[in-house]
């Protein structure tokens, strides 16, 4: 946390609070619900399930309010690619298991295979495309006030 300016460090706190929140909400409708209303999936993957989404929107706040590690940097693309090329392998792993889960003798739940790696090819997958909607919102607002600059000027 060295490295976080004050408001990064601040962002940081508040989203780790809020998804402490959100886990123990996810984790209470879990543990409430009778275990036949979630398709066959196991209880420790269901708990997998729920810290993974959880993690995922820390990490989509954390991108998008400008309070993640590539701000120290100052070199996105690097990080954006590692990310891009994670997400890819992942996809190619899922695809591979996938293949062998069906011949085996006794077949794999489809429901939990699917909810497992689509949410971790999904974490991969949100720090790239968060930055880059962060990125487009900020140009977008960025002309607009050169738009409205310009009006006040003439």
């Amino acid at each position: 946390m060295k490295f976080y300016d004050d408001h990064q460090q601040k962002v940081r706190h508040q989203f780790g609070y809020y998804s402490v929140l959100v886990m123990t909400a996810l984790l209470l409708v879990y543990v409430s619900m009778p275990e036949d209303q979630f398709g066959g999936i196991s209880s420790q993957n269901a708990i997998k399930i729920i810290i993974m989404i959880t993690a995922l929107f820390f990490s989509v706040n954390v991108v998008y309010r400008h309070a993640f590690f590539d701000q120290y940097t100052g070199r996105p693309f690097w990080s954006n690619a590692f990310f891009l090329a994670m997400a890819g392998l992942q996809a190619q792993q899922a695809y591979q298991l996938y293949q062998l889960g069906r011949a085996l003798p006794e077949p794999i739940n489809k429901m939990e295979f699917l909810m497992l790696h689509s949410l971790q090819i999904a974490l991969y997958l949100s720090i790239p495309l968060t930055y880059g909607v962060r990125r487009l919102i900020d140009r977008l607002a960025a002309k607009e006030q050169n738009k409205e600059k310009s009006r006040q000027s003439s």
